[in-house]
């Protein structure tokens, strides 16, 4: 009889536990990760980890706890500011993962893509044979390893490895291949493997022609560049290069680290030639706690070259906002705008935005105007002559404080203005009159028509007669936002297209932007 119970425990327990090891296999179905691996040699210095999202996960998303729970060895997760993320936080490409005491830092990356074409020999060859030195030369077929052979990885997926890599290193990436041809942000449609002899473009670099970076980029024939060249201020005026008043009139990018798709070069001339733009203004966010990290630099650089071909102009905006005190990351700005200095310093279409909207317990004469005045020093000390936008108080609105204590000693200085029609309305614009009849230059480089908070009712009328103030008194203006993202200040709806949308595409602030330009 105990025999025969020993047996029945012995099934009992047998039972139980595949039971758990169903469960449990079930559960990690529907794990979001796929893979995992660790590479220690493929950079310099640079412990890497893949992570590998399944065939569900399109959006490419997977959290802190599914990491964990798929890899025991996985004992921490930290970002990129060394703060240890929650269990339910997403994980983002240059996150640090903690195995055996070692920090990774994590690429992330699905393998579903629209056009479901597969990763083969071919493609990374393509891309091996036409990339500098600057990355391993058998670095791309051991990423690819990551996959079987019946994982969809196409060339475009290569590409955003290899940049996300540069970019982490902050390495400049030099290519062969025609510009386009591996763009993951605009999803070009040449074919993998077409010759490239027709374009003229085998021995460029990204974004442009030039041998020789330190020489002066010629701009594109008949473009706004073309015709205007540097820009300078006079009084209270934007001039061209013959010295006649000149107005920017453009769009600005949402946060470079949530909406990077839409830099790309067919955007940009797109923009110039369906819409009328003349400007084009990069908002990298300045708050580490918001996503700023180095990585965003190779965006902003590509952007100024996309914007030079297009012969544009274009605002390097450090995008204060959640930071406040501009002083909070000075030290970062000065280092941010003494390398975009060093690149730019001979380019007619570059304009500095050093601090975005201060907010909070700031004040002109206390903190943003010491900062501006070491900020502009080090830009300066470079670039001689291109025009530098300040931030003012209060979101950028106390242009009339502003007014009665400006920074003296610099030529090509300007002042930020902000406002949302449906928000702001005749007493901001009092201010600005104010700040006019002091001869103070004024830039809106961000206005959107809804309110303050960027998504909420459109206020078409009170934008009209704003529109209408501004080119009244030749104030150059960039409307908030290039996305896609569903809020009402963003110029594009209901798509994911990065280029040549249609009017059905645009929000109501957009179709009202393309009636606004043409004005």
């Amino acid at each position: 009889m105990k025999k025969k119970i020993a047996i029945i425990g012995i099934i009992i327990a047998i039972v139980f536990i595949c039971t758990l090891f169903i469960i449990r296999k079930s559960f990690a179905l529907d794990n979001n990760v796929k893979d995992i691996k660790y590479y220690n040699d493929l950079i310099e210095d640079q412990k890497i980890a893949t992570i590998l999202l399944n065939e569900k996960t399109v959006s490419r998303n997977t959290t802190k706890k599914e990491i964990m729970e798929y890899d025991s060895k996985i004992k921490n997760v930290k970002d990129s500011n060394n703060k240890t993320l929650d269990d339910i936080d997403l994980i983002k490409t240059g996150d640090y993962i903690t195995v055996n005491n070692e920090d990774y830092i994590v690429v992330l990356y699905g393998d579903v893509n629209k056009d479901g074409s597969i990763c083969d020999i071919e493609d990374i060859m393509i891309v091996k044979n036409n990339y500098s030195d600057n990355i391993e030369v058998d670095s791309i077929e051991r990423l690819a390893a990551n996959l079987v052979s019946d994982d969809v990885l196409d060339t475009q997926d290569i590409a955003r490895m290899i940049k996300i890599y540069l970019g982490i290193l902050g390495e400049n990436l030099t290519t062969k291949i025609p510009e386009n041809y591996l763009d993951f942000e605009t999803g070009g449609d040449k074919e993998p493997g077409k010759d490239d002899e027709d374009t003229g473009e085998s021995d460029q670099k990204p974004g442009g022609d030039d041998e020789n970076p330190g020489e002066k980029p010629e701009p594109v024939e008949n473009t706004p560049l073309a015709r205007h060249g540097q820009l300078g201020v006079k009084g209270i005026d934007i001039v061209d290069k013959n010295g006649e008043k000149f107005q920017l009139k453009g769009v600005s990018t949402h946060g470079l680290q949530w909406f990077p798709q839409y830099v790309n070069q067919e955007a940009f001339t797109y923009m110039r030639d369906e819409w009328g733009i003349n400007a084009i203004r990069l908002a990298m966010y300045s708050d580490p706690n918001v996503g700023y990290t180095k990585s965003l630099h190779e965006i902003v650089n590509n952007g100024v070259e996309y914007a030079k071909n297009a012969g544009i102009y274009v605002i390097i905006d450090w995008h204060i906002l959640s930071d406040g005190n501009p002083n909070t990351n000075k030290s970062s700005a000065i280092e941010f705008f003494k390398e975009m200095t060093s690149k730019y310093k001979d380019y007619d279409n570059v304009i500095y935005e050093i601090c975005n909207e201060p907010n909070g317990d700031v004040q002109w004469e206390r903190d943003i105007k010491p900062y501006a005045q070491d900020v502009i020093k080090e830009i300066r000390s470079i670039d001689t002559d291109a025009i530098i936008v300040v931030g003012t108080p209060t979101w950028s609105q106390d242009v009339d404080i502003v007014a009665k204590s400006p920074i003296i000693g610099y030529d090509n200085i300007m002042y930020t203005l902000h406002f949302y029609a449906a928000t702001h309305k005749e007493y901001l614009r009092q201010k600005a009159v104010t700040a006019l009849t002091s001869s103070l230059p004024i830039f809106v480089t961000e206005f959107g028509i809804c309110d303050a908070s960027g998504n909420g009712a459109v206020d078409i009328h009170e934008a009209n007669t704003w529109i209408n103030f501004l080119n009244q008194n030749n104030i150059s203006w960039m409307c908030w936002n290039l996305s896609n993202k569903d809020e009402s200040s963003s110029i594009l709806k209901n798509t994911n297209k990065t280029t040549g949308w249609t009017k059905e595409e645009l929000s109501e602030e957009g179709k009202w932007l393309l009636e606004a330009l043409k004005r």
